[in-house]
Order: C-alpha cells, then sequence, then structure tokens
C-alpha cells in the first residue's frame, strides 16, 4: 500500500483530517488549492521546523519527505505566496504546511525553505486527495445565528494580540462557568492557535481546515461565510454557551476587508473586540468595526503592554481598555461580556 511508502514521511498539521489510506499513488495533477501533495526537503531555510499532524514541531534536514497541502498564503509579516503551479521547484511557506511558491516575503524573515514537490496524492479512481473530502464540520443549511451569543475579535494586523485576546476571553467566560467553542475563520492552517484556544478552556476549536480550506486566501466571501455557519452549527450541536472567532491578519486583508463590507457577517455577532499592536491602529481599527455597524465591546491586544498607549486610545475613542489578564477576570466578564449574553437565555454567575 502506498500508504506503507509514507510511513517515514513528515505529515503535517493541516492534513490531520486527511485518511490517507485513500491514496493509491502519487501522481502528477493540475494542481487546486487543498490538493494534498508529496514534497521533498531541500534546503531547510526559514522554516526549521513542521507542525505534525498531532502538533509537535518535527526538525527537517535536507531530503525529508513531507506530506503538506498545496494552497495559497496572504501575510504580511511572512509570506505572500501563490499557488505551486506544477510538480518541481517550491517553498514551504507555513510551519503548519502549505506548499506554495513565494511571489514576496518580509525581511523580517528569511527566505523560505526550499522543496522539490514529487506530485499529488491520487486515489484509486486517479483523483486528487483534497481536503474538502475530509471536512468535518456539519453540513450548510444557511447562514443564521440563531441563539448562540457569539463575539468576534479582530485586530489591526498579524501579531497585534489577536489570539491572545480570543483564548483571554475564551478563559474569562470559562471561569465564570460557560461552555465556550473557540474558532478560527480565516488564515492559514496551523496548530499554536488551535491548541491555545483548547488550553485557554475552550470545550471544542474549529477552524477552515475542518471545512476543507487549507489557507482562506483567495476564498470569497460567501465561501467564508459558509464556513462560519458550519462552525456556529457545530457549537449549538455541542451544547455551548457562546462561540468565539478569530479572523486572521488586520482589517485591511482582502478577505476581512470584504467580510466587513458584508451585513451577513456583520449582523452575525453579538459584539467585537478590537485588538491593536498601537494605539493609532487599535482606533482605525474600530473606526472600521463602527462603521461597519457592529458593536464594539472592549479594546486589548499588544498595546496593552504600554499603560498610556492604553489610555490614548481610550481617549481617542471612548472605549474601554483591558489587559489580557483582566480578560480573564469575573468583573471584567460581567461588566464587559454581559453585552454578548442575547435576552438573557445565558445568565452570568458568579465565580467561586
Amino acid at each position: 500500500m502506498l500508504v506503507d511508502n509514507l510511513a517515514g514521511a513528515k505529515r503535517a498539521f493541516t492534513t490531520r483530517n486527511v485518511d490517507l489510506t485513500q491514496a493509491s499513488r502519487i501522481g502528477e495533477a493540475s494542481l487546486a488549492p487543498g490538493d494534498v501533495v508529496v514534497a521533498r526537503v531541500e534546503r531547510v531555510r526559514q522554516h526549521t521546523r513542521l507542525e505534525d499532524q498531532y502538533g509537535r514541531r518535527v526538525w527537517l534536514y535536507p531530503g525529508d519527505r513531507l506530506i503538506l497541502v498545496a494552497a495559497p498564503r496572504y501575510s504580511t509579516a511572512q509570506y505572500h505566496a501563490d499557488m505551486p503551479s506544477d510538480t518541481g521547484e517550491c517553498h514551504l511557506v507555513a510551519s503548519g504546511g502549505i506548499a506554495a511558491w513565494v511571489r514576496d516575503r518580509s525581511l523580517q524573515v528569511k527566505p523560505a525553505t526550499e522543496l522539490t514537490l514529487e506530485g499529488v496524492l491520487l486515489d484509486k479512481d486517479g483523483v486528487a486527495l483534497n481536503l474538502k473530502r475530509f471536512q468535518t464540520l456539519p453540513a450548510y443549511e444557511g447562514v443564521s445565528n440563531g441563539r448562540l451569543s457569539t463575539v468576534l475579535v479582530l485586530g489591526s494586523d498579524m501579531d497585534s494580540g489577536k489570539t491572545t485576546t480570543a483564548c483571554a476571553t475564551i478563559k474569562g467566560l470559562t471561569n465564570a462557568g460557560f461552555r465556550v467553542q473557540g474558532a478560527k475563520l480565516t488564515g492559514t492552517g496551523a496548530g499554536p492557535d488551535y491548541w491555545r484556544m483548547l488550553d485557554a478552556g475552550a470545550t471544542h476549536v474549529s477552524d477552515f481546515v475542518d471545512a476543507g480550506f487549507a489557507s482562506t486566501s483567495g476564498a470569497t466571501t460567501d465561501q467564508i461565510l459558509e464556513v462560519l455557519a458550519r462552525i456556529h452549527r457545530q457549537a449549538l450541536e455541542r451544547g455551548n454557551d457562546l462561540l468565539v472567532v478569530e479572523v486572521a491578519d488586520g482589517v485591511l486583508q482582502p478577505e476581512t476587508s470584504a467580510l466587513l463590507a458584508s451585513p451577513v457577517f456583520t449582523s452575525f455577532f453579538d459584539g467585537v473586540l478590537v485588538a491593536g499592536d498601537n494605539a493609532s491602529a487599535a482606533a482605525f481599527v474600530s473606526e472600521r468595526v463602527a462603521m461597519a455597524g457592529m458593536p464594539i465591546l472592549a479594546i486589548s491586544g499588544a498595546l496593552t503592554r504600554s499603560p498610556l498607549a492604553g489610555r490614548e486610545v481610550t481617549a481617542a475613542t471612548g472605549l474601554p481598555v483591558f489587559t489580557p489578564d483582566q480578560l480573564q477576570s469575573a468583573d471584567v466578564v460581567q461588566s464587559v461580556l454581559a453585552p454578548l449574553l442575547r435576552g438573557g437565555d445565558v445568565a452570568l454567575g458568579a465565580v467561586e
């Protein structure tokens, strides 16, 4: 069996839902986003390790065979990368396991680890294995928020503190006795945010990979809304009280900007937590969110490392600023996150 021949290959986190026993051979095919591919490491550069399907970061060496997913990437802090056009030379553009061709990069990172794409995993009928075949979210039944209170965490850019804010919110609500599901709606498939939400107390974490996307770069608004609706349905079916949804990158990222222009998206959420890496950025994001008609609950993020920056943004926006530690407290849960609770369906309880 082919799966036996791949036993020594290092398998990426983005392939965690894939049943490799369906692979019959490695072949050439016109690549589509989400195709599962086999690549060989030629030169280790920026990414020296790969997140495997269990979340462990395994070291890479020249000659290693990797099981990855072909997909584009949009990252202002790392790589802007396109789908690989064919077998042959390509790059590892994310530690979660994305094979792509680098268009340009931030000077904050080294050139990408170099790969040779050997081919695509094909089933017995010669059809490429694609993440779309291995989706784990419930079926799509239309976009309707229903009765589950849902909060959006939106940031100014990469590394603005979005995941820290989302996890602090999950922890605070969990401390107050709520069942909370975490979700990463957009971005590039990776393990750290997924595991961090679970460690914060989320009953379950879902992301776009569970809907068949290794990356949401280039995804349409309708596609992302479908992912959101399916995650929401799952959170309801699992008996959660609240859903905390993080959107990757910043408000100027094309997919995020398009979402903010969608009335369906903006009406879905009960409130927004803004994460900013500095006061000016947080004020800008808050303005964009307000223009979209979404209620802002508070501001947090990397800027809270400076009390002065917090005072600046409060003076500019009139919005409260909370550190991640404060977002975990019972007082903040009751005073700030209470607006998330729709019509008293979920009653806030005291933290023991």
